[in-house]
C-alpha cells in the first residue's frame, strides 16, 4: 500500500446500496478521479468490492487506507457513525469531508449532531437545508436527487419492464418499499398487499439493511406469492419506472416516489412519530397530513383506494406543491450538481 497511488477524492462505502446511490456522480467524475473507500460488515465489503471490480472502480478497505497513512482532500459520506480511536473516521479520512444525503425521512437520524462533523453537506433542496442550520454550522448546497436524473432523461423508458422481473403487460404495477425495524410495515401488511396481487403486479422491494438485521420479517414475505420479492441490491430507478402506484410506510422511499411524481400511497404503523429516528416534525410524519395514507385495521380498503382515480388526480396536485417543498428544480441534471459543489468546494466554503 506504501507506493498505491491514491486519488485525491473518496467515496465512503459502509453498504452495497450506496453504489445506487452515487453512481451517477461517479460516471460524470471518471473512475480516475475518486476511489471508494470500504467499510461495514465482511458481507457489505464483499457485495460492494463485487460491483466495484465489475463498474472497474479502485477500492481499498477503511484499514488499509489508514495503515498507508493517506488523508484524501475530501471524503463523501452519507453519516458519520463511525469512529477511529478517538475521532470520527472521516476526519482520519479526509481533510475535507462532505455529506452527501442518501434520503429524506427519520428527521432525527438526518439532524442528528454528527453532521457538526462535515465542512459541506449536499442536500435535496430547501427543506433539509433548512433543517440543517438548525443542527450544524456546515455550509449547505442544494443539488437535487441525482439517483434519479436518468428518469428525467430517458422518458421512453418510463413504463419499461425492470431486469430480471416478469410482470403482466396486462396489469398495471404495485411497487412496495417497505422500510426496516419498527416502523416497517411488513408484519402488519404482507396479507393486503399480498390480496393486490389478483388485480395487480405487486413487486416488494425490501430495505438493504434488513437481509443481515431482520432475516424473520423477510420470512413473512416467503409465505406470499407476489410478483416479485427483491432483498438483494436493486436500482430503485428500474423499478420506480414500471410502477403505476407506489405503497411505502417511512424514511426516504416515499420521498423518491414524490420526486418522480409517482402515485404515493402510506402505510402507517402506531406510534410511528416516537420512534427515536423520526419524531412529530419528521417529514415521514408530516407527509401523512397530505398523502393518502392507511392504518392497519383499514388495510383491506386498499383496492378501493388504488382504484379511485378522483383520489390520484386531486394527489397529482398535492405532490406538485410538495416536490416545491422538498426538492431544487434540477430535475435530470443534479448529478451534475454534485459534481460542481465538489470541484468549487473551497469557494463554497469561503462564501459560506
Amino acid at each position: 500500500m506504501k507506493n498505491q497511488h491514491f486519488a485525491q477524492v473518496a467515496f465512503f462505502v459502509h453498504a452495497a446500496e450506496m453504489f445506487n446511490h452515487y453512481q451517477p456522480v461517479w460516471r460524470l467524475l471518471g473512475d480516475e478521479a475518486f476511489d471508494i473507500v470500504l467499510h461495514g460488515t465482511d458481507h457489505e465489503r464483499h457485495d460492494s468490492r463485487v460491483l466495484a471490480e465489475q463498474a472497474g472502480y479502485r477500492c481499498f478497505d477503511s484499514e488499509a487506507v489508514i495503515e498507508a497513512g493517506q488523508c484524501y482532500d475530501i471524503v463523501v459520506s452519507n453519516h458519520s457513525m463511525y469512529h477511529h480511536l478517538d475521532q470520527p473516521l472521516i476526519h482520519v479520512l479526509g481533510h475535507r469531508r462532505v455529506r452527501f444525503m442518501y434520503a429524506l425521512g427519520k428527521a432525527r437520524h438526518n439532524f442528528s449532531d454528527w453532521n457538526s462533523h462535515y465542512d459541506l453537506i449536499l442536500c435535496f433542496g430547501p427543506w433539509q437545508a433548512q433543517r440543517l442550520k438548525d443542527c450544524c454550522d456546515a455550509v449547505t448546497f442544494q443539488m437535487g436527487y441525482p439517483r434519479y436524473d436518468e428518469y428525467f432523461r430517458q422518458p421512453a423508458l418510463i413504463g419499461a419492464q425492470p431486469p430480471g422481473l416478469s410482470l403482466d403487460p396486462a396489469k398495471k404495477t404495485v411497487l412496495w418499499l417497505p422500510t426496516w425495524m419498527e416502523l416497517s410495515s411488513i408484519s402488519r401488511f404482507a396479507d393486503a398487499m399480498f390480496a393486490l396481487c389478483a388485480e395487480y403486479n405487486v413487486i416488494v422491494k425490501t430495505h438493504p439493511l434488513s437481509v443481515e438485521a431482520e432475516p424473520e420479517v423477510l420470512a413473512i414475505l416467503d409465505q406470499y406469492a407476489f410478483t416479485a420479492v427483491i432483498t438483494t441490491v436493486y436500482d430503485n430507478l428500474a423499478l420506480f419506472r414500471c410502477a403505476d402506484y407506489v405503497v411505502s410506510d417511512y424514511g426516504g422511499t416515499p420521498f423518491g416516489a414524490l420526486y418522480l411524481d409517482k402515485n404515493l400511497l402510506l402505510l402507517n404503523v402506531p406510534d410511528a412519530e416516537s420512534d427515536a429516528l423520526t419524531g412529530d416534525d419528521s417529514p415521514d410524519i408530516l407527509l401523512r397530513e397530505e398523502i393518502v395514507n392507511v392504518d392497519e385495521h383499514a388495510r383491506w380498503s386498499l383496492p378501493e383506494l388504488l382504484a379511485d382515480d378522483a383520489l390520484w388526480a386531486a394527489q397529482a396536485k398535492v405532490r406538485q406543491r410538495l416536490r416545491h417543498t422538498y426538492f431544487v428544480n434540477s430535475y435530470g441534471f443534479s448529478a451534475e450538481m454534485a459534481v460542481m459543489a465538489l470541484c468549487n468546494i473551497e469557494t463554497l466554503l469561503t462564501q459560506g
